[in-house]
């Protein structure tokens, strides 16, 4: 039966086979009808079926086998040795694929081994064997170097502290190093201390997430006097346990607050009891001594003063003002607040005098010939700070809490003050103005590597003012003046008496 021409779109000329024969390609629309199809007689078979057809041949088999009809999907595939092949969904045409079997098989081999090294070089730099619930969640700090060998500890040590654990916010212009009066009970000082997580203002604009004592960075400072019995209760209300070290004091061993030496970690919402007599006198300091590297760079200690039995050893410094200088290292980056270390991405980029970095320091009011206690405490964690003050030198009295004999007092500048030190030093303002107290590293008085208002974190200022005449030196003054106008007097009649001649 001749087809029609809407079955048929057209005949198109004769191709060739490899052979050198020709056939009639013919195009039928593939919805057409199988009764309406016709097979041409050049290509009713010429070997399509045994997968051999070049894949350049575009003519279309109508039949499945060998001419014979397929089942209303418009011949939809061809059945032979070479098994199935694709046909075109528009026109009908047979795909015949040119991918061989070794070809697939080295395909197949390659992706293999991408998977397999995908999963490999990673274990190979960090612990794939670590979940999420091990580390906390922990954020690490921008380009933290970490390897297969990082533990979920090491990680939570070093992690960005949890906004969401921040349980209070201290006032922007909140300082630390307050004074806590103790209460009596019976005849023993007691000071309660209670550790938590609080948002700190170090600059304007600039918050970090601290581990606060009382609220604050530093924490109270305690002072009690050479003797004293002293109680300490502390509260831990941090998301992790903690204990306080009472840094160079001597007493007894169970009272020291290493964790997991001397006592059990103080835990979450768990307090303890400290219990001791000050023997000593001078200039000491508290901190965290459960994963210090992390606690205490995040805030968590204080100054401890012991006055001396003998007001006299303190009066023979014979000085006007005291400041205490607590220092400290932070690490704050895109709103996350991390322990700052000495490795490669925890490395600073803040620096603290007592909680504020300049220009929030505390400034220093003396007048000239006044003198000032400084007692420099190591509360941080990584650098040595080479403290410098202009306007004149110092005389360093006592180290860590002993004092130093006159005849070996040393009169200097700069002191080196590392992680534990204390120094305590006399300054004497010898001239009016505003004289810089700061690290001699310059890095170290920046804020995030900028100064501002000349200058940045390790630096006050004390201000001197001239100073008021004492009546014994105004009396001085003036009996010295009247004596040169008395000279001045007698000049002049002598001069006077020579011209008269």
């Amino acid at each position: 039966m001749k087809p029609s021409p809407e079955h048929l779109s057209h005949t198109g000329p004769g191709l060739p086979y490899r052979d050198g024969s020709h056939r009639t390609e013919t195009h039928v629309p593939a919805h057409a009808d199988p009764e309406h199809r016709t097979d041409h007689p050049d290509t009713a078979d010429h070997g399509h079926t045994n997968g051999q057809a070049p894949s350049q041949q575009r003519s279309v088999d109508l039949a499945h086998g060998g001419g014979s009809h397929s089942g209303g999907h418009g011949g939809g595939h061809s059945q032979g040795g070479g098994g199935e092949v694709p046909t075109d969904p528009h026109h009908g045409h047979q795909m015949a694929s040119d991918v061989t079997r070794p070809q697939l098989a080295v395909v197949t081999v390659l992706t293999v081994l991408a998977l397999v090294l995908a999963l490999a070089l990673p274990a190979t730099k960090v612990n794939l064997g670590l979940s999420a619930e091990d580390v906390g969640g922990a954020i690490m700090p921008p380009g933290m170097v970490m390897n297969r060998d990082t533990s979920a500890e090491a990680m939570r040590d070093m992690a960005a502290v949890d906004p969401d654990a921040v349980s209070d916010v201290a006032p922007a212009d909140a300082r630390g190093d307050q004074p806590l009066q103790p209460r009596l009970e019976g005849n023993v000082k007691t000071f309660d201390l209670t550790a938590a997580v609080t948002g700190w203002n170090i600059l304007p604009g600039r918050r970090v997430d601290a581990y606060t004592v009382n609220g604050q960075v530093p924490g109270p400072r305690l002072r009690v006097t050479q003797g004293d019995r002293v109680r300490i209760r502390v509260h831990n209300r941090l998301p992790e346990a903690t204990s306080i070290h009472w840094h160079g004091i001597i007493l007894p061993n169970a009272m020291d607050g290493a964790a997991d030496v001397t006592q059990a970690p103080i835990p979450p919402g768990g307090s303890h009891t400290y219990d001791f007599t000050a023997t000593q006198q001078g200039s000491y300091f508290y901190h965290s001594h459960a994963a210090p590297d992390r606690q205490q760079a995040l805030g968590l200690y204080g100054a401890l003063l012991v006055d001396p039995k003998d007001p006299a050893a303190d009066a023979a410094y014979d000085y006007d003002h005291e400041a205490v200088v607590q220092l400290q290292e932070w690490l704050s980056r895109d709103g996350l607040t991390y322990p700052a270390m000495l490795m490669e991405g925890a490395l600073p980029n803040y620096f603290t005098i007592n909680g504020k970095a300049y220009p929030q320091t505390e400034t220093i009011q003396m007048r000239v010939g006044e003198k000032l206690r400084l007692r420099f405490i190591g509360t941080h964690n990584n650098f040595v700070h080479p403290m410098h003050i202009h306007g004149g030198p110092f005389r360093i009295v006592q180290t860590d809490g002993e004092p130093i004999p006159r005849a070996a007092q040393l009169l200097k500048d700069t002191v080196n003050v590392g992680p534990g030190e204390r120094y305590d030093v006399i300054w004497e303002a010898k001239r009016p103005g505003k004289w810089l107290l700061h690290c001699h590293i310059p890095h170290h008085t920046t804020n995030d590597n900028a100064e501002q208002d000349g200058g940045g974190g390790l630096m006050a200022v004390i201000n001197v003012t001239d100073s008021k005449r004492k009546p014994s030196q105004s009396v001085a003054a003036a009996e010295v003046k009247e004596g040169y106008q008395w000279m001045f007097t007698a000049n002049e009649l002598a001069w006077d008496s020579l011209r008269s001649r």
